[in-house]
């Protein structure tokens, strides 16, 4: 059997009102997107512009996911937001789930441990 591959193009925008954030000593804040099922890419973003409560990426990513995965609606995108901390060490302070890929469906997978500002579309 042949699998085929559908492109999907997302745009990361911006985020804001994250109060797990601590602007003040301008954090690199990005954020890394995967598929969990139908593509085995992983992408990030580069560091986010920091303005007060507002970080901004307006980043572009394409991803390749398979034809049937989409159609079942099986494939679900996963954001997460991640600070570099100054010594070295990542935290996620934010994650999103979204699986209107095929037929605008319901979310099918949750977080094992939820961080203070997990967002579900």
């Amino acid at each position: 059997m042949i699998d085929y591959y559908q492109p999907v193009e997302i745009n990361i925008v911006s985020a804001q009102d994250l109060d797990s954030i601590n602007n003040l000593f301008r954090p690199t804040v990005y954020v890394s997107v995967s598929v969990t099922r139908g593509s085995r890419d992983k992408q990030v973003t580069p560091a986010a512009v920091c303005e007060k409560k507002l970080l901004r990426w307006n980043h572009r990513m394409k991803f390749y996911i398979e034809d049937d995965k989409i159609q079942r609606n099986e494939s679900v995108f996963v954001f997460q937001i991640k600070v570099k901390k100054f010594y070295g060490s990542t935290e996620v302070v934010g994650k999103l789930f979204d699986c209107r890929l095929g037929a605008w469906g319901i979310i099918k997978d949750v977080p094992s441990a939820p961080c203070e500002d997990d967002i579900y579309a």
